[in-house]
């Protein structure tokens, strides 16, 4: 179950969150030179948006033309430069983030391309790709096991290969340049009793708001060169 509201931010982190209004309002730079990537987001209650408006940002502030969708609502990756795709864990990656790198493969496989994950909790074993993709971890979600030797369900549950292989087999043959995974925001008062029992019983993952805004701009603002590479 991927965590995904948007309570109110506090202190130092409210200034690092993105401003709904300027990232939805602009589509950066439209010089001729300017890199085209779409960017395509799914979510549950909003969270997501703003790990996706905070992307954006950095991905303009590099000079970046950046086209921000729903992906619901997003266009045929044709005509775009780049593309990056991000939602939430819900028992799975996002329905709508997986119906998009599905139907659009063909795209994807010809276009640099890179993912972001939110999720409640990701187990920490020490690799830096999955299927040779390269992966970035939040250092606030990526945990050690109890015993590396002997994992728990729910760690092997939370492992980035676990979480990963799913959607890289929907995306194939296209192949990621970079993926990263990223602490959301939980919520259990968005959930049914289900949706509860999974969250705190089969992930173990701790209600509230846990995204890395320092993380997540990083990745943002490296993203232009992994992209253009």
């Amino acid at each position: 179950m991927g965590p995904d509201v948007t309570p109110e931010p506090a202190g130092d982190d409210a200034q690092a969150r993105p401003s709904r209004t300027a990232s939805a309002a602009s589509a950066g730079p439209t010089t001729a030179n300017a890199f085209r990537i779409l960017l395509v987001y799914a979510t549950r209650h909003g969270s997501t948006v703003e790990v996706a408006d905070a992307i954006a940002e950095e991905l303009r502030s590099g000079g970046n033309e950046v086209d921000q969708r729903p992906a619901a609502e997003a266009p045929s990756p044709a005509g775009y430069d780049a593309v990056v795709v991000g939602g939430p864990m819900i028992m799975g990656w996002h329905r709508e983030a997986a119906r998009f790198v599905t139907r659009h493969r063909a795209d994807l496989e010809r276009l640099p391309t890179a993912l972001f994950i939110t999720a409640a909790s990701l187990t920490e074993t020490g690799e830096s790709d999955v299927q040779g993709v390269p992966i970035v971890k939040d250092p606030w979600l990526a945990k050690a096991p109890r015993d590396a030797a002997k994992l728990r369900y729910k760690e092997r549950y939370a492992l980035p290969q676990h979480y990963l292989g799913a959607v890289l087999k929907k995306a194939a043959p296209g192949r990621p340049r970079s993926v990263a995974f990223f602490a959301g925001s939980l919520d259990l008062t968005t959930m049914n009793l289900f949706e509860k029992a999974f969250v705190l019983l089969v992930i173990g993952a701790t209600p509230g708001d846990g995204r890395n805004w320092k993380a997540i701009r990083e990745w943002g603002a490296g993203l232009g060169e992994v992209l253009t590479a």
